[in-house]
C-alpha cells in the first residue's frame, strides 16, 4: 500500500473544504479505526474525528492478548469464540509485525471443581464458578482447539504434570494439583496498529481524513459540529451516515444528538507493571491465566522484560479519567501473591499502571465478568431535522475488530447502495505487509535496511520490531545519521522528528504514548520526559513557555491517570502513588 504523508495543517485545510462527507466516523479506537480503512479500501469517502489522541480509551488499555476467548465457551458463546479464534489466526498473519503467538499456562489447583456451576452456566442458568477443575479445564481446551481449526497456526494444548511445571516456573503455588499449556496470542504494540490503521485508509482513499484531537460536539439541525481541540476553530458539515464509535463515551455522543437512549453499561479494567525482573525472566515469553478468589480470570505475563499484572471488571458509570484505584491495587497484588506466594511484591514493584472503560453493552447482571463480549450495531434512525442515521458501536473485543469493521462496512455500502471491492480478511496492516511469523522474511528485510541505509544490525531490528516493514521508510530518513537521546537511547532526535511528522503527533504526549510502547516497557525518568520535550521543542519551534506546557502535560498525565510521581522532585526514582 503506498505511503501517504499528511500534515496536521494540510488536514485541517482540507477540512476547511468539506461540507459533506458520506459518512463520518466519531471516535479513533480501534473499531473506528478499522471501520475507517475498511470503508477507504471500498473507496467510500468518510472522515474520523478523535477528541484525543488515536487509540486513547479503552483500545490503549488492554491486556495485550489477541485471544480467542476461552473463557466464553461457559456460557455457550460458540459463535464469537469460533470468530476470536478466526481472527486471532487472521491477526498472525496480517500484523506479524505487532501480533506473535503466546504460550498460555493454566494453574489448576483441583481435579473435578466447577462442574456442576459450569455446566449450569453453560445452560444459561444462574451460576457462580469459583474454581475450576481440571475435568472442567481440559474439555474447554479440547472445544478450544476445535474452534481454533480454522488457519491453525499454534499448537493444540496440553496437559503438565505437576513436578514439570514447577520445574519450568518454580515460584508457582506448590499446592497446584496440575497445569495446562495452550496458545493464543499477544500484541507488542495496540497503539501503533491502530495508527497504522489509519495510515492505511487514508493511503487507500486520498482524501479521506483520520483527525485526532478533533471534538465531535453534537448535531444542529442536519450538521455536525466539530471543534478543533488545540485552537478551538470550529467545522460545521453533513453526512449520510454517522458511526459513533466512542467506546465507553457512546452515550455521551448520542446525547449530541438528542437521544436519552442507554447503550452503554461499561466495566474498568485495571492493569499494573511490576519490576520484577527475575519473574519476567522465569516466565520465558509465557502468559499465565489464573483464577483469583472468587473465580475471576487474571493474567500475569512477562511484558518486555517486566511483570504485566491485570485485570480488574467493575461496572463504572462515567469513563472520564479512571484510574487503577486501591481497592483495585489490592486485589491485584493479593491475586499475585496467591499465585506466587514467594515473590516479594508491594506497592514498591508498581513503575506503572493504567486502566479502561470497556464499551460493553448496557446490563444489570450481577456478574459483570458474565457480560457478552459480543458486538452490536444499535441505529438511532433519522429524527426531525436530522436525516442521517446514527450507528453505533457497541462492545466487541480487540481481537474481533476486524469482522465487527467488516460487518459496519457491509451495512454501510448496502445503505449507500454500493458494493464491496474487497475483503479485508488477508489484507497486511501497516507494517506487517511482507512479514510472517516465519524468520525469513523478517531477516531478508533486516539485511536489507542493514546494507542499503548503511545501518548496524542492532539498530535496524530494533526498528522493524518497532515499525515493521515500514522501517524501510524510516531508515532511510535516519541515513544521514543520527543522535541517540541520553535518557532514551531506544531513540533518536531524528526518529522522534520523522515520526512526528508523518503520524500526526501534535503533543510530546501523543508520540510517548500514542506512537511508542516505551512506557510500559521500563519505568522512565523526569529527565526522560524533559529530553523528549526539547528534542519535539527542536524541529517544531516550541519557545519556552510551550515546553514548560507540554513537559507539565506528561507529568501530570503520570500522576493522574497511571499514579506515578514524576516530577522532578522525584529524580531520579519515580513512585506510585
Amino acid at each position: 500500500m503506498t505511503a501517504v504523508k499528511i500534515t496536521r495543517e494540510n488536514a485541517l485545510a482540507a477540512l476547511r473544504t468539506i461540507g459533506h462527507v458520506p459518512v463520518l466516523i466519531v471516535g479513533g479506537g480501534i473499531n473506528g479505526m478499522g471501520t475507517f480503512r475498511d470503508l477507504s479500501l471500498q473507496g467510500v469517502g468518510c472522515l474520523l474525528v478523535e477528541q484525543s489522541d488515536f487509540c486513547s480509551g479503552a483500545s490503549r488499555a488492554p491486556s495485550r492478548m489477541i485471544h480467542g476467548g476461552l473463557k466464553y465457551l461457559e456460557t455457550g458463546e460458540f459463535r464469537l469464540v469460533r470468530e476470536s479464534a478466526a481472527e486471532r489466526n487472521r491477526l498472525l498473519l496480517n500484523a506479524a509485525h505487532y501480533v506473535r503467538p503466546l504460550e498460555m499456562i493454566i494453574p489448576i489447583h483441583s481435579w473435578f471443581d466447577g462442574i456442576v456451576p459450569a455446566l449450569r452456566k453453560f445452560l444459561r442458568m444462574p451460576a457462580k464458578i469459583t474454581e475450576r477443575g481440571a475435568l472442567v479445564i481440559k474439555l474447554g481446551l479440547w472445544l478450544y482447539d476445535l474452534y481454533g481449526a480454522l488457519n491453525r497456526a499454534m499448537p493444540r494444548h496440553r496437559m503438565i504434570a505437576r513436578q514439570d511445571i514447577l520445574r519450568e516456573i518454580p515460584d508457582l503455588d506448590p499446592s497446584l494439583k496440575v497445569a495446562a499449556s495452550y496458545y493464543d496470542a499477544w500484541i507488542t504494540s495496540p497503539e501503533r496498529l491502530v495508527l497504522e490503521l489509519a495510515l492505511d485508509g487514508m493511503a487507500a482513499h486520498p482524501g479521506n481524513l483520520a483527525l485526532n484531537h478533533l471534538r465531535f460536539l453534537r448535531v444542529e439541525g442536519n450538521e455536525v459540529a466539530l471543534q478543533d481541540v488545540e485552537t478551538g476553530e470550529m467545522f460545521s458539515m453533513t453526512c449520510d451516515i454517522m458511526v459513533n464509535a466512542a467506546g465507553a463515551w457512546i452515550d455521551r455522543v448520542n446525547s449530541g444528538a438528542s437521544s436519552a437512549r442507554r447503550m452503554i453499561g461499561g466495566t474498568k479494567g485495571s492493569h499494573l507493571m511490576l519490576e520484577l525482573p527475575a519473574l519476567a525472566e522465569t516466565l520465558n515469553g509465557r502468559m499465565i491465566y489464573f483464577e483469583a478468589a472468587g473465580g475471576r480470570i487474571c493474567i500475569l505475563s512477562n511484558f518486555m522484560g517486566h511483570v504485566l499484572l491485570g485485570s480488574t471488571d467493575i461496572p463504572v458509570d462515567n469513563p472520564d479519567g479512571v484510574i487503577c484505584d486501591d481497592d483495585e491495587v489490592d486485589y491485584l497484588l493479593s491475586a499475585f501473591r496467591r499465585l506466587f506466594p514467594q515473590v516479594p511484591v508491594d506497592r514498591s514493584s508498581i513503575f506503572f499502571s493504567y486502566a479502561g472503560v470497556r464499551p460493553l453493552p448496557a446490563n444489570d447482571a450481577s456478574d459483570p465478568g458474565g457480560i457478552s463480549r459480543d458486538h452490536s450495531m444499535p441505529e438511532l434512525p433519522p429524527e426531525g431535522e436530522r436525516r442521517f442515521p446514527i450507528l453505533s458501536l457497541v462492545g466487541g473485543k480487540w481481537t474481533t475488530f476486524r469482522a465487527f469493521s467488516a460487518e459496519v462496512t457491509d451495512e454501510i455500502l448496502k445503505r449507500l447502495d454500493k458494493r464491496r471491492l474487497s475483503s479485508t480478511e488477508n489484507t497486511p496492516i501497516g507494517g506487517g505487509a511482507g512479514l510472517s511469523q516465519a524468520a525469513t522474511h523478517t531477516e531478508r528485510l533486516l539485511t536489507t535496511i542493514a546494507q542499503e541505509h548503511k545501518l548496524d544490525r542492532s539498530r535496524a531490528r530494533q526498528l522493524v520490531s518497532r515499525y515493521g516493514s515500514r522501517a524501510k521508510s524510516i531508515a532511510e530518513a535516519l541515513a544521514g545519521g543520527e543522535t541517540f537521546l541520553a535518557s532514551l537511547p531506544e531513540f533518536s532526535r531524528e526518529e522522534i522528528a520523522f515520526v512526528s511528522n508523518t503520524e500526526l503527533v501534535l503533543h510530546a504526549e501523543d508520540f510517548l504514548f500514542g506512537r511508542s510502547s516505551v512506557f510500559m516497557e521500563r519505568p522512565l525518568r523526569h529527565a526522560a520526559l524533559r529530553e523528549l520535550v526539547e528534542t519535539m521543542a527542536a524541529f517544531r519551534g516550541w519557545d519556552a513557555a510551550k515546553q514548560s506546557a507540554e513537559l507539565g502535560r506528561l507529568v501530570d498525565r503520570y500522576r493522574r491517570l497511571h499514579r506515578i510521581d514524576i516530577s522532578a522532585a522525584t529524580a531520579p526514582h519515580p513512585s506510585f502513588i
